[in-house]
Order: C-alpha cells, then sequence, then structure tokens
C-alpha cells in the first residue's frame, strides 16, 4: 500500500472510531434506564475496553455507501459492537478460552466474577438488538426490518454460536477446510452482517445485498487468518489478550492447518478477492477497496 492509501485507510477508522465512541458516551444513560447499576457497570466496563471496533465501522461504511447517513447508522453499529464485546465476554470464560485479559486489560469474568459476566454478555446481546430497533428513527422500517434480521440470524445457531461449538468442540475437524467453516461462523458472520445490515439499512435490492456479503466474506476470512498469524507471533502487549492460548489448548488454527506460509498466502488472496467483489462500483482508492490489504498486513 501506498503512503497516501494508508492515510486514507487509518483516517477512516479513525474518525469513525471517535464517532462511536461519542455515541457510546452519548447514549449510556438511555441504555443504563431499568438497569442494575452493577450489572450496567459490568457491561460499559468491557464496551468502553477499546479495541478496533471493526464491525460498527464496516456498518457505517456499508450504509453510507448505499445512501445511509453515518449518523444515522450509529444505532445499528453499536449494537454490533454490543454483540461483539459480548462475544468477548463469554470468550473469556473459564469454561471457553479461560483467558483473563482482554484489550490489556482484566477480563470482564476476573474483574467481575464469572456469574456477572455471564449476565453481561446476556445483556449486552439482547440489548444489541433492542437498542437499533427503538433507535433506528430515520430509516424506513421495512429496512430496519430487514437489516436487524440479517444481524440476528448471523447471532445465533448457524452463525457466531455454530461457530463457537465447533471451536470448543471436535464436530467434523477431519474434514477438508473445517477450520475455515468455523472461521466463516464464529469470525465470519458477524463480519458479513454488519457489512451487509449496514447496507440493507440503505437498499433492498438482493444483488447489492449479495455483492457485499462476498466482500465481506472475503474479508472476515482474510482477518481471521491474520489472528491466527498474529496469535502464533505476536507479544501480549501487541495483541492486548495472552497469545499462544489456542495452541495451549490443542484448537485447530490456519496457521497449524496449512503452515504459517500457506496460511498468509491464504490471507492474501482472501484479500483479493474482497476487493474483486466490489472494484468495479467503487473508486480505487474507497476506504471499503483499501481496507482488506490493510488488514492482512496489521499487528494486532
Amino acid at each position: 500500500m501506498t503512503a497516501t492509501e494508508i492515510r486514507i485507510v487509518k483516517d477512516t477508522l479513525h474518525a469513525d472510531c471517535e464517532l462511536i465512541e461519542k455515541y457510546i458516551d452519548d447514549t449510556a444513560e438511555k441504555r443504563a434506564a431499568g438497569v442494575p447499576k452493577r450489572l450496567f457497570e459490568s457491561m460499559e466496563y468491557s464496551l468502553k475496553a477499546g479495541g478496533k471496533r471493526l464491525r460498527p465501522i464496516l456498518c457505517i461504511e456499508a450504509a453510507c455507501r448505499c445512501g445511509v447517513k453515518r449518523t444515522d447508522a450509529l444505532p445499528l453499529a453499536l449494537g454490533f459492537e454490543m454483540l461483539h464485546t459480548a462475544t468477548l465476554i463469554h470468550d473469556d470464560l473459564p469454561c471457553m478460552d479461560d483467558d483473563d485479559m482482554r484489550r490489556g486489560k482484566p477480563s470482564n469474568h476476573a474483574l467481575f466474577g464469572e456469574t456477572l459476566a455471564v449476565l453481561a454478555g446476556d445483556a449486552l446481546l439482547a440489548q444489541a438488538l433492542a437498542f437499533p430497533m427503538k433507535e433506528l428513527k430515520n430509516i424506513p422500517a421495512a429496512n430496519v426490518l430487514n437489516a436487524v434480521g440479517i444481524f440476528a440470524e448471523a447471532i445465533g445457531p448457524a452463525g457466531v454460536c455454530g461457530g463457537q461449538v465447533l471451536d470448543m468442540f471436535d464436530c467434523g475437524s477431519e474434514k477438508k477446510d473445517y477450520v475455515r467453516t468455523v472461521a466463516a461462523l464464529k469470525t465470519g458472520a458477524l463480519i458479513r452482517a454488519a457489512v451487509v445490515s449496514g447496507a440493507a439499512l440503505g437498499v433492498s435490492d438482493s444483488d447489492t445485498l449479495k455483492r457485499y456479503g462476498e466482500y465481506a466474506a472475503h474479508l472476515g476470512s482474510a482477518f481471521q487468518i491474520v489472528d491466527d498469524i498474529l496469535d502464533e507471533t505476536s507479544t501480549a502487549e501487541e495483541l492486548g489478550k495472552t497469545p499462544g492460548k489456542d495452541k495451549e489448548q490443542g484448537k485447530l488454527t490456519h496457521v497449524t492447518v496449512y503452515g504459517m506460509d500457506r496460511a498468509r498466502s491464504i490471507a492474501l488472496e482472501e484479500s483479493e478477492k474482497a476487493k474483486a467483489v466490489l472494484c468495479e462500483k467503487l473508486p480505487s482508492d474507497d476506504f471499503l477497496l483499501l481496507l482488506p490489504d490493510y488488514l492482512v498486513t496489521r499487528s494486532n
């Protein structure tokens, strides 16, 4: 990537992150209404712990390219960050990946205890759906229903939850490309939903939504492969979590299955496929076209 292209990506990520962080602060009182204080503290602790905010950014940017104002897409974007945060809280639990560090800070259960961490994750998952339904006020009702439906489907047994089960248990690991199936559900489903539901806020034609879905599927695949690589090559300070957990627990990763060199080449292939889907619809310097290459060269 050129210096100009990197700057375009970084500037967009920074601007969108600022927008999202401010929206999290601005809506805190509304989201806290009726919630027990200790539960909301646990929810907000993890929600405000930082991170790349990739999923809400993808939601906002896809919506923007389909005629929706960034600010009008914020409720759905926040829903994706709440859901992603819920999965991280649960993923860190002793019964799952058993990690006491997340985003460079104590994980939720390490600070609030397992019981409250489970409930905070559950609460964020529920609020991730309920909040956008109430706050997407400048979007046609049919578009809201379609977008939230796409979101809800990605959360469920054929999406994130299913992927977590495949990741935790041996449910067919002897099959070819099993590790890629796990990634497509556990990580890819939510990334794909963030892009497609963001687009669905502005458009309803199936061809456009399919195109954005294919882009996101390849982007999510590349993203997870790089995650697996970084888990083997980065430090705890760089990752913000404990490295090497997958290897320690004997889980399959793209690196253990394909080797480091082949994993890197697959990530690059997926990045190229993502760009190819939208290259005829967007200018060459568009953020969504530059993002795949940027993500495959990241260090955290």
